[in-house]
């Protein structure tokens, strides 16, 4: 049983990856991303090709155990989005305390915006928060029905636990990511081979929240809006500092971001199933 599955996690991991590799492969052939129309019809495509592989696999049966939807999905969705504001607040703080943070970027966007910095961030972090819940976890939903509904599945099913299987699943959720660095240019337009390694390492970082938030709702849908989030507001990192991406969006700081808040809400997990039982055993 376990060669099995781990035989389907192979299979599906390269179907995967060839799939996205393709639609990479064809942008990059028509030198195509320069509008923002064929940027969102390449994420879309890649995007989805996770579920894509799940389909060749499972057929559309399977899809249903992971979109589930009750209060209890409806709450972790609305919630995620939090998730990656404080991984930001994290890094941000990091960022003052080191003595690396910078408002020159945004300040010369604010120049031509005319309003003023507490307004902006307000109208970012509202604006972001808007689309995580909307277009972006659309867009997002492709991944994680196979990251988070599939590949966490099989890994669980090996009897692997929850941590080391976030650890590998966010290894191949970064692996996949590796024709899109290294020919397009994705997240790392300056330095592509070492971005595959440092965006595998940044994936890593950022899965167990994702897994957790599946965890708690048996639903891809919250790790969904979670992953949509990221996608809308982590390019803050990018303009409130002079540091490389490599360094400080994409690189360490943001791992150490990431890791800070994934610990947090393991250990609030944990916690949350310790009273539980003790609360059983005095009931």
């Amino acid at each position: 049983m376990i060669a099995k599955d781990l035989r389907d996690i192979l299979v599906y991991s390269l179907i995967a990856t060839l799939l996205a590799l393709i639609v990479d492969y064809v942008f990059y052939f028509i030198g195509n991303l320069q509008s923002q129309t064929s940027i969102l019809a390449w994420g879309f495509l890649r995007m989805y090709s996770p579920t894509v592989a799940v389909l060749v696999l499972c057929g559309p049966s399977t899809l249903k155990k992971y979109l589930r939807i009750n209060g209890r999905v409806a709450i972790t969705y609305l919630a995620a989005p939090f998730i990656t504001f404080a991984a930001l607040s994290i890094y941000l703080a990091i960022l003052i305390v080191t003595g690396n943070f910078t408002l020159s970027q945004i300040t010369s966007l604010l120049a031509v915006s005319s309003i003023d910095f507490p307004a902006f961030m307000a109208l970012t972090f509202f604006n972001a928060y808007i689309i995580s819940l909307t277009l972006n976890a659309i867009f997002a939903l492709g991944e994680e029905i196979g990251w988070r509904g599939y590949l966490l599945d099989k890994f669980q099913s090996t009897g692997m636990s929850l941590v080391k299987a976030s650890i590998l699943v966010g290894a191949i959720w970064g692996i996949w990511h590796a024709s899109a660095i290294i020919l397009l240019g994705h997240n790392y337009p300056d330095n592509r081979l070492a971005g595959v390694l440092l965006f595998t390492i940044y994936t890593i970082s950022a899965t167990l929240p994702h897994v957790l938030v599946r965890r708690i709702s048996s639903s891809v849908l919250p790790a969904a809006s979670l992953h949509g989030s990221i996608n809308a507001v982590w390019g803050l990192t990018i303009i409130t500092t002079e540091l490389p991406r490599e360094i400080a969006g994409l690189g360490p700081i943001a791992y150490t971001s990431w890791i800070t808040i994934s610990i947090i809400l393991y250990s609030v997990l944990l916690m949350g199933k310790v009273h539980e039982m003790h609360r059983q055993d005095h009931g």
